[in-house]
C-alpha cells in the first residue's frame, strides 16, 4: 500500500450531542472514570448551550447538550481501552454501577449504551485488538 497523503496518529477527540447534561456527566466522569477537561457554555456560532469537555488518556470527549441528542445515530460506536485485565472485571463493574452490557463478543468485548443512546464498546486488556495494537507496537519497536 502507497503511503498515505496525510498520517493520522490518532484520536484527538469524539462529539456527542446529550439531552441532559449532567445525567450524562454522572455517566461518564461517575462511571466510565472520564476526567473534566474544561467545562463551559457555549459551542461555535449559533447560540450558547451547555457544553463540557472531558478527557480520557490522550483523547477528548466533548458533550453538547442538544434538543435532539440523535441516540447514536450519528456514529456506530466509539471503543474504549479499559484498565482490567479481564472482560468478566469490566462487566462485574458495569452491572454494579447499574449498567447492562451485551453479550461477549468474538472480539472478547462488550457493548454497553451511554444514557442518550450511544453505543460503547469495552476493550479490556485481554481484548482480541488491544493484543493486536501490543503486538504491532513491538514488532515497531
Amino acid at each position: 500500500m502507497a503511503d498515505p497523503m496525510v498520517k493520522v496518529t490518532g484520536i484527538n477527540h469524539v462529539v456527542l450531542h446529550v439531552a441532559d447534561l449532567d445525567r450524562s456527566l454522572a455517566f461518564y466522569m461517575g462511571v466510565l472514570g472520564f476526567e473534566d477537561r474544561n467545562a463551559g457554555g457555549g459551542g461555535g456560532g449559533g447560540p450558547a448551550r451547555r457544553a463540557s469537555f472531558l478527557r480520557c488518556g490522550m483523547q477528548g470527549l466533548d458533550l453538547f447538550e442538544a434538543e435532539e441528542a440523535h441516540g447514536g445515530e450519528e456514529m456506530n460506536h466509539m471503543a474504549l481501552n479499559v484498565e482490567a485485565d479481564e472482560l468478566d472485571e469490566v462487566v462485574e463493574a458495569l452491572t454494579a454501577a447499574g449498567i447492562e452490557a451485551s453479550e461477549r463478543t468474538r472480539r472478547n468485548s462488550v457493548f454497553i449504551f451511554d444514557p442518550d443512546g450511544h453505543r460503547i464498546e469495552m476493550l479490556p486488556k485481554s481484548a482480541h485488538e488491544r493484543t493486536r495494537e501490543r503486538e504491532a507496537a513491538a514488532a515497531s519497536a
